[in-house]
Protein backbone atom coordinates (compact mmCIF):
# COMPACT_ATOMS: atom_id res chain seq x y z
CA UNK A 1 0.00 0.00 0.00
CA UNK A 2 1.12 3.51 -0.64
CA UNK A 3 -1.12 5.69 1.08
CA UNK A 4 -3.68 5.59 3.73
CA UNK A 5 -6.18 8.79 4.11
CA UNK A 6 -6.94 8.81 7.78
CA UNK A 7 -10.27 10.45 8.56
CA UNK A 8 -10.96 11.40 12.10
CA UNK A 9 -13.68 13.80 13.69
CA UNK A 10 -12.17 16.68 15.47
CA UNK A 11 -9.10 18.20 16.27
CA UNK A 12 -9.07 17.24 19.50
CA UNK A 13 -8.85 13.16 18.58
CA UNK A 14 -6.62 14.22 15.87
CA UNK A 15 -3.73 15.90 17.93
CA UNK A 16 -2.84 12.38 19.63
CA UNK A 17 -2.69 10.37 16.26
CA UNK A 18 -0.73 13.29 14.83
CA UNK A 19 1.56 12.92 17.89
CA UNK A 20 1.92 9.70 17.70
CA UNK A 21 2.30 9.09 13.96
CA UNK A 22 4.90 12.49 13.74
CA UNK A 23 3.24 13.81 11.45
CA UNK A 24 4.14 17.74 9.96
CA UNK A 25 1.34 20.30 8.25
CA UNK A 26 0.79 19.79 4.24
CA UNK A 27 -1.45 22.47 2.55
CA UNK A 28 -4.73 21.85 1.85
CA UNK A 29 -8.27 22.04 3.26
CA UNK A 30 -8.97 21.13 7.11
CA UNK A 31 -4.91 21.30 7.63
CA UNK A 32 -4.30 17.76 6.68
CA UNK A 33 -1.12 16.04 8.30
CA UNK A 34 1.24 13.88 6.84
CA UNK A 35 3.28 11.07 8.21
CA UNK A 36 4.77 7.72 6.99
CA UNK A 37 4.52 4.43 9.38
CA UNK A 38 7.47 2.27 9.53
CA UNK A 39 6.69 0.04 6.30
CA UNK A 40 6.43 3.52 4.00
CA UNK A 41 2.81 3.76 4.21
CA UNK A 42 2.41 7.38 3.69
CA UNK A 43 -0.60 8.75 5.99
CA UNK A 44 -2.60 11.30 5.61
CA UNK A 45 -4.61 12.50 8.14
CA UNK A 46 -7.29 15.09 8.34
CA UNK A 47 -10.43 16.32 10.61
CA UNK A 48 -13.73 15.60 9.00
CA UNK A 49 -15.67 18.24 11.38
CA UNK A 50 -19.43 16.66 12.70
CA UNK A 51 -21.83 14.90 10.81
CA UNK A 52 -22.35 12.44 7.66
CA UNK A 53 -22.83 15.23 4.98
CA UNK A 54 -19.80 17.21 6.11
CA UNK A 55 -17.63 14.03 6.47
CA UNK A 56 -18.47 13.42 2.92
CA UNK A 57 -17.16 16.68 1.59
CA UNK A 58 -14.07 16.77 3.29
CA UNK A 59 -12.74 13.01 2.45
CA UNK A 60 -14.20 13.84 -1.09
CA UNK A 61 -12.02 16.66 -1.33
CA UNK A 62 -9.03 14.78 0.39
CA UNK A 63 -9.30 11.46 -1.83
CA UNK A 64 -8.98 14.04 -4.79
CA UNK A 65 -6.31 16.21 -3.37
CA UNK A 66 -4.42 12.92 -2.13
CA UNK A 67 -5.21 10.23 -4.40
CA UNK A 68 -4.74 7.56 -1.61
CA UNK A 69 -5.44 4.25 -1.73
CA UNK A 70 -7.36 3.53 0.99
CA UNK A 71 -9.58 4.90 3.78
CA UNK A 72 -10.20 4.75 7.06
CA UNK A 73 -12.99 6.27 9.65
CA UNK A 74 -10.88 6.93 12.77
CA UNK A 75 -12.24 8.18 15.66
CA UNK A 76 -14.90 7.66 18.87
CA UNK A 77 -18.16 5.67 18.64
CA UNK A 78 -20.83 5.26 21.03
CA UNK A 79 -22.13 1.32 21.68
CA UNK A 80 -25.50 0.16 21.39
CA UNK A 81 -26.03 -3.04 23.39
CA UNK A 82 -24.46 -4.60 26.09
CA UNK A 83 -21.53 -6.26 25.95
CA UNK A 84 -19.30 -3.38 24.68
CA UNK A 85 -17.71 -1.44 27.19
CA UNK A 86 -15.82 2.00 27.54
CA UNK A 87 -12.49 1.59 25.46
CA UNK A 88 -13.68 -1.11 23.23
CA UNK A 89 -13.24 -0.92 19.70
CA UNK A 90 -15.63 -1.60 16.62
CA UNK A 91 -13.95 -2.28 13.45
CA UNK A 92 -16.28 -2.70 10.71
CA UNK A 93 -16.91 -2.39 6.97
CA UNK A 94 -20.46 -2.55 7.39
CA UNK A 95 -22.54 1.20 7.88
CA UNK A 96 -25.53 2.17 7.65
CA UNK A 97 -26.91 5.76 7.83
CA UNK A 98 -30.62 6.27 9.35
CA UNK A 99 -32.88 8.71 10.20
CA UNK A 100 -33.53 10.70 13.07
CA UNK A 101 -35.84 9.93 15.74
CA UNK A 102 -38.74 11.76 14.49
CA UNK A 103 -38.59 9.34 11.07
CA UNK A 104 -38.28 6.71 13.82
CA UNK A 105 -34.63 5.89 12.95
CA UNK A 106 -35.30 4.93 9.22
CA UNK A 107 -33.16 3.38 7.01
CA UNK A 108 -31.18 5.53 4.71
CA UNK A 109 -28.66 3.27 3.17
CA UNK A 110 -26.12 0.99 3.70
CA UNK A 111 -22.77 0.45 2.29
CA UNK A 112 -20.39 -2.69 2.51
CA UNK A 113 -16.94 -2.72 1.71
CA UNK A 114 -16.68 -6.12 -0.49
CA UNK A 115 -13.31 -7.27 1.02
CA UNK A 116 -15.03 -8.92 4.39
CA UNK A 117 -11.16 -9.75 5.45
CA UNK A 118 -10.81 -6.14 6.38
CA UNK A 119 -11.89 -5.71 10.06
CA UNK A 120 -10.49 -9.33 11.03
CA UNK A 121 -7.42 -8.15 9.88
CA UNK A 122 -7.77 -4.43 12.05
CA UNK A 123 -8.92 -6.48 15.01
CA UNK A 124 -6.20 -9.23 14.35
CA UNK A 125 -3.45 -6.45 14.77
CA UNK A 126 -4.76 -5.38 17.69
CA UNK A 127 -4.10 -8.69 19.02
CA UNK A 128 -5.91 -9.08 22.44
CA UNK A 129 -5.52 -5.23 24.00
CA UNK A 130 -8.12 -2.97 23.51
CA UNK A 131 -11.10 -5.68 22.93
CA UNK A 132 -12.72 -5.64 19.68
CA UNK A 133 -16.01 -5.96 18.28
CA UNK A 134 -17.11 -6.64 14.43
CA UNK A 135 -20.90 -5.36 13.90
CA UNK A 136 -22.85 -3.08 11.88
CA UNK A 137 -22.27 0.96 12.54
CA UNK A 138 -24.92 3.22 11.70
CA UNK A 139 -24.15 6.86 11.22
CA UNK A 140 -26.78 9.49 12.81
CA UNK A 141 -26.56 12.76 11.70
CA UNK A 142 -28.49 15.27 14.34
CA UNK A 143 -26.79 14.96 17.18
CA UNK A 144 -25.51 12.29 19.56
CA UNK A 145 -27.81 9.83 21.04
CA UNK A 146 -27.71 9.77 25.24
CA UNK A 147 -31.09 8.17 25.63
CA UNK A 148 -30.22 4.08 26.96
CA UNK A 149 -33.71 3.52 25.18
CA UNK A 150 -33.21 5.15 22.04
CA UNK A 151 -30.03 3.25 21.89
CA UNK A 152 -31.72 -0.02 22.34
CA UNK A 153 -34.22 0.82 19.53
CA UNK A 154 -31.60 1.43 16.61
CA UNK A 155 -30.09 -1.49 18.29
CA UNK A 156 -32.99 -3.66 17.09
CA UNK A 157 -34.16 -2.10 14.49
CA UNK A 158 -30.86 -2.00 12.71
CA UNK A 159 -29.02 -5.15 14.18
CA UNK A 160 -25.83 -2.47 14.87
CA UNK A 161 -24.10 -2.57 18.02
CA UNK A 162 -22.57 0.76 18.07
CA UNK A 163 -23.10 4.40 16.58
CA UNK A 164 -21.13 7.44 15.00
CA UNK A 165 -22.06 10.65 12.98
CA UNK A 166 -19.18 10.61 10.33
CA UNK A 167 -18.54 6.75 8.72
CA UNK A 168 -21.59 6.64 6.56
CA UNK A 169 -20.38 10.34 5.45
CA UNK A 170 -16.92 9.08 4.60
CA UNK A 171 -17.61 5.52 3.13
CA UNK A 172 -19.61 6.93 0.81
CA UNK A 173 -17.13 9.41 -0.71
CA UNK A 174 -14.48 6.37 -0.41
CA UNK A 175 -17.33 4.06 -2.43
CA UNK A 176 -17.71 6.65 -4.88
CA UNK A 177 -14.39 6.60 -5.75
CA UNK A 178 -13.96 3.13 -6.28
CA UNK A 179 -11.66 3.01 -2.75
CA UNK A 180 -11.44 0.05 -0.19
CA UNK A 181 -12.79 1.24 3.07
CA UNK A 182 -12.81 0.14 6.69
CA UNK A 183 -14.39 1.51 10.48
CA UNK A 184 -11.66 1.49 13.48
CA UNK A 185 -13.42 3.49 16.39
CA UNK A 186 -13.04 3.34 20.05
CA UNK A 187 -16.19 3.10 21.92
CA UNK A 188 -16.27 6.18 24.59
CA UNK A 189 -20.17 5.70 25.69
CA UNK A 190 -22.76 2.79 26.32
CA UNK A 191 -26.13 2.37 27.19
CA UNK A 192 -25.27 2.51 30.74
CA UNK A 193 -22.37 5.65 30.66
CA UNK A 194 -23.48 7.93 28.32
CA UNK A 195 -21.48 11.03 26.82
CA UNK A 196 -21.95 14.29 28.79
CA UNK A 197 -24.14 16.78 27.26
CA UNK A 198 -22.35 19.41 26.91
CA UNK A 199 -24.22 20.99 24.20
CA UNK A 200 -23.86 21.44 20.07
CA UNK A 201 -20.87 20.51 18.71
CA UNK A 202 -18.72 23.14 16.33
CA UNK A 203 -19.69 21.14 13.08
CA UNK A 204 -15.93 21.91 11.78
CA UNK A 205 -13.88 21.30 14.44
CA UNK A 206 -16.08 18.79 16.63
CA UNK A 207 -15.55 20.94 19.87
CA UNK A 208 -18.34 21.44 22.04
CA UNK A 209 -19.08 24.89 23.61
CA UNK A 210 -16.63 25.77 26.55
CA UNK A 211 -20.06 26.79 28.45
CA UNK A 212 -21.23 23.81 28.21
CA UNK A 213 -18.43 22.22 29.85
CA UNK A 214 -18.52 24.81 32.37
CA UNK A 215 -22.02 23.99 33.05
CA UNK A 216 -21.40 20.54 33.09
CA UNK A 217 -18.33 20.67 35.43
CA UNK A 218 -20.42 22.98 37.77
CA UNK A 219 -23.30 20.52 38.09
CA UNK A 220 -20.89 17.62 38.24
CA UNK A 221 -18.42 19.08 40.67
CA UNK A 222 -16.88 15.82 41.91
CA UNK A 223 -17.23 13.08 38.88
CA UNK A 224 -17.14 15.88 35.92
CA UNK A 225 -13.88 16.46 35.74
CA UNK A 226 -13.35 13.06 36.29
CA UNK A 227 -15.26 11.72 33.75
CA UNK A 228 -13.68 14.35 31.29
CA UNK A 229 -10.05 13.50 32.06
CA UNK A 230 -11.08 9.47 31.12
CA UNK A 231 -12.46 10.79 28.14
CA UNK A 232 -9.52 12.60 26.96
CA UNK A 233 -7.09 9.73 28.37
CA UNK A 234 -8.85 6.67 26.66
CA UNK A 235 -8.27 8.92 22.92
CA UNK A 236 -4.94 9.29 23.75
CA UNK A 237 -4.47 5.49 24.30
CA UNK A 238 -6.45 4.72 21.19
CA UNK A 239 -4.56 6.91 19.35
CA UNK A 240 -1.33 4.70 20.51
CA UNK A 241 -3.10 1.83 19.44
CA UNK A 242 -4.17 2.89 15.96
CA UNK A 243 -0.70 3.86 15.15
CA UNK A 244 1.07 0.35 16.48
CA UNK A 245 -1.13 -1.35 14.24
CA UNK A 246 -1.52 0.51 11.00
CA UNK A 247 1.77 -1.07 9.78
CA UNK A 248 0.47 -4.47 10.23
CA UNK A 249 -2.97 -3.97 8.42
CA UNK A 250 -1.31 -2.02 5.73
CA UNK A 251 1.54 -4.32 5.27
CA UNK A 252 1.24 -4.56 1.16
CA UNK A 253 1.21 -8.34 1.32
CA UNK A 254 -2.20 -7.72 2.94
CA UNK A 255 -4.09 -5.09 1.23
CA UNK A 256 -3.18 -4.32 -1.56
CA UNK A 257 -4.57 -6.84 -3.87
CA UNK A 258 -7.48 -6.14 -6.30
CA UNK A 259 -10.48 -5.23 -4.98
CA UNK A 260 -14.01 -5.34 -6.02
CA UNK A 261 -16.59 -2.42 -6.18
CA UNK A 262 -18.00 -1.60 -2.54
CA UNK A 263 -21.34 -3.70 -2.34
CA UNK A 264 -24.80 -1.21 -1.99
CA UNK A 265 -27.40 -1.99 0.46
Amino acid sequence: MKSFLLLIEGDDELRPVVKELQATPVPGPQNPFEGTLSNKTRIIAVTTGVGPEQAYRVTADAIRQFNPDYVLSAGTCGALVQGLEMSDWVVTGDVRAIGQAHQQWSTFETLRDSDDTAAPRLGQALKQTPRWHQGRLVTVADEPIHCAMAKAEIATLHDAIAVDMESYGIARAAVENGLPWVVARVVVDTPALPLPDLGAMNVHTGRPPLSGIAKYVLMNPLAGPQRLHGLWSLVQTYAFHLVRILPEFTDGSRVSAPREECQLV
